[in-house]
C-alpha cells in the first residue's frame, strides 16, 4: 500500500469524518457529521431517525471506517429482514466501497467481504434473525461473534426482535468492540426503543435523533407530502418525519411496524392460490383510484391513476384483469364505482363483485359495517406478519410498500352502541388533514372473499387459467347465492 495511505489510516482510525471526506470521498451531512463524531468516541451509539436521513449510507461508511483502520477487524451487519440487508446496506456497502481510495484491498462477496492479507480473520458479515422462529433461536443471531476489534451494526433496529439482543452486551467486552444501532422509531416498545426511553438502559447509550425535516438530504417537498397525506399529529408523521416514537395513546387501529413487517415478507405464492384484483374509485379531484392485485397473501405492485373518468378506468380493470388473467375482482361500489361496475358487468366480465362497504357486518358487537370488519381482517394479518407487500422501489428509492402500510397506520379507530369496532371514515381523515387511504382500501375490498377464494374458484394447473365456478357466487361475508 502507498505510504502516504497508511499514515492516513494512523489519522483516520480516530477522525472517521476525515476518513469519509478523504477515503470515501464525499461531503456528509450535518446530521451524519454528528453521528460519525460520535461513532469515534462512544462504545454504544442508538440512532432515531426519520426517512431519507441518509441513515444507511451512514452505517455502510461506519463500517467501512472501521474494517479499514483496524488490522483483523470483525463487523456483523443484522437487519431485520434478510431482504433489508441484501437490497438496502449490503448494496450501500458495496456503492461506497466501490468509490473508496482503499477498495483494492478488500473483496466483496454476497455474503462477505473480507481483507485480501487474512480473509478469515478479518471481514464483515451478515446475519438475520428468522422472525418467525423460537426466542431461542433467534437469541442465536449475534452469539458467538467475539474479537479485540468488532463492530455490531443493527439497521433498522425498531424491527429486529428483541432476543436478539441478548447475547449484545456478551459480546462488548473488548476496548474496541462497538455497536451501531439504527433505524425508524416504529415501536414504543422494545429494546431498540429502551436504548432511547428507558433509563436504566439509555444511560449506557449515545442517543442521537435524526429529524427528516433538518436534514439536508430530504427535499421539503417529501416533508410537505408528508404533512399533506398524513397530518403533523399522526403516528406515520412522526416515525417517517420526526424520527420520533409514535404515540402510545392514539387510537391507531393497525401501528405502524405491524403493517412494517410486511413490506418485503417472503411468502411465496402458490399456483392453487386464485389471483384477484382490489379497486378502490377515487371520490375527489385530489383522491387517487387503485387497482390492486393479490394472489393469496402476497399483494403485487399496484396501479394509481388521478382525475380519470369511469368508463376509463373501467377499461383498465378490464385490461389488467385480463393480462393476469385474474380470477376475480372486488370493486368499491358506492357512489361513482357502481358506474365502473356496470361497465364491467355489460361487458359480462366473469367474476366482477361489486361490494357496498355500508352492508352489515356479520356480528354488529364486533365491526360496525363490512368496512370496518374488512379493515380489522387486514388488522389481524398485518400484526401476524403474514402478507407480503411489495418492496418494488419508487422514484425516491423507498419499497412502494412502505405507502401502503403508511396508509394502513392512518386511520383512528372508536366503538358503535354495540362495542362493534368503527375505523374512521374517509370523510372524517379528511377533516384532520389526512388524505384518503386509498391503497390500503382497496386491500381491504380483496378481504371480502380471499378466506373463501378456493371456494368460489376451482384451483387450476401451473400455467393454465384457473376455471371458474358458474353455479356459485359469494355475495356477502356469511355465504354464497345460488343462481
Amino acid at each position: 500500500m502507498d505510504k502516504a495511505i497508511l499514515h492516513r489510516i494512523r489519522t483516520w482510525r480516530h477522525d472517521p469524518i476525515a476518513f469519509v471526506k478523504d477515503c470515501i470521498q464525499v461531503q456528509p451531512s450535518d446530521q451524519q457529521m454528528e453521528g460519525l463524531a460520535a461513532v469515534a468516541k462512544n462504545k454504544r451509539l442508538s440512532i432515531r431517525s426519520g426517512h431519507g436521513t441518509g441513515k444507511d449510507a451512514f452505517a455502510s461508511w461506519v463500517i467501512i471506517w472501521f474494517m479499514s483502520t483496524r488490522k483483523d477487524a470483525k463487523v456483523i451487519c443484522t437487519a431485520p429482514t434478510a431482504r433489508q440487508l441484501d437490497n438496502i446496506l449490503w448494496s450501500e456497502i458495496s456503492k461506497w466501497l466501490n468509490r473508496s481510495v482503499l477498495k483494492d484491498e478488500f473483496v466483496y462477496q454476497k455474503q462477505k467481504i473480507f481483507h485480501k492479507s487474512n480473509p478469515n480473520e478479518w471481514w464483515v458479515t451478515k446475519v438475520s434473525p428468522a422472525v418467525k422462529a423460537a426466542k431461542e433461536e433467534q437469541a442465536e443471531t449475534l452469539a458467538g461473534f467475539h474479537g479485540d476489534h468488532m463492530l455490531i451494526v443493527a439497521d433498522e433496529a425498531s424491527g429486529i426482535p428483541d432476543p436478539v439482543y441478548i447475547p449484545l452486551e456478551g459480546a462488548m467486552t473488548q476496548d474496541d468492540n462497538r455497536c451501531l444501532l439504527i433505524g425508524n422509531p416504529t415501536k414504543n416498545i422494545g429494546y431498540f426503543a429502551d436504548t432511547h426511553r428507558n433509563p436504566d438502559l439509555a444511560k449506557d447509550w449515545t442517543r442521537l435523533h435524526w429529524d427528516s425535516s433538518k436534514s439536508s438530504n430530504v427535499k421539503p417537498e417529501y416533508v410537505d407530502y408528508m404533512k399533506r397525506k398524513y397530518g403533523e399529529q399522526s403516528n406515520v408523521y412522526a416515525i417517517r418525519v420526526r424520527g420520533d416514537f409514535p404515540s402510545e395513546d392514539e387510537k391507531t387501529l393497525i401501528p405502524l411496524a405491524w403493517a412494517q413487517q410486511c413490506v418485503g415478507n417472503p411468502i411465496p405464492k402458490s399456483e392453487d392460490d386464485p389471483k384477484y384484483l382490489g379497486v378502490d374509485v377515487a371520490r375527489f379531484g385530489d383522491d387517487y383510484s387503485i387497482i390492486l392485485p393479490r394472489q393469496g397473501l402476497v399483494i403485487d405492485p399496484w396501479e394509481s391513476f388521478q382525475g380519470m373518468n369511469t368508463i376509463s378506468l373501467a377499461a383498465f380493470c378490464s385490461q389488467n384483469f385480463e393480462e393476469m388473467e385474474a380470477d376475480g375482482m372486488a370493486i368499491d361500489e358506492i357512489g361513482v364505482g357502481a358506474g365502473v361496475v356496470d361497465w364491467l358487468n355489460k361487458r359480462s366480465l366473469n367474476g366482477v363483485f361489486g361490494i357496498n362497504v355500508a352492508w352489515a357486518s356479520s356480528d354488529i358487537t364486533k365491526f360496525h359495517r363490512l368496512r370496518d370488519e374488512l379493515w380489522c381482517r387486514v388488522r389481524d394479518k398485518c400484526m401476524k406478519g403474514i402478507y407480503s407487500f411489495p418492496e418494488t422501489l419508487n422514484v425516491d428509492g423507498v419499497p412502494i410498500g412502505n405507502e401502503l402500510a403508511n396508509e394502513l397506520a392512518s386511520p383512528l379507530y372508536d366503538f358503535n352502541e354495540h362495542g362493534g369496532i368503527k375505523v374512521e371514515s374517509k370523510k372524517d381523515m379528511k377533516k384532520r388533514g389526512i388524505a384518503s387511504p386509498n391503497i390500503a382500501d382497496a386491500l381491504c375490498l380483496t378481504e371480502y372473499f380471499h378466506s373463501i377464494a378456493h371456494k368460489v374458484w376451482n384451483p387450476g394447473s401451473a400455467g393454465k387459467k384457473k376455471k371458474r365456478r358458474r353455479e356459485e357466487r359469494y355475495v356477502g361475508p356469511h355465504g354464497f347465492q345460488l343462481y
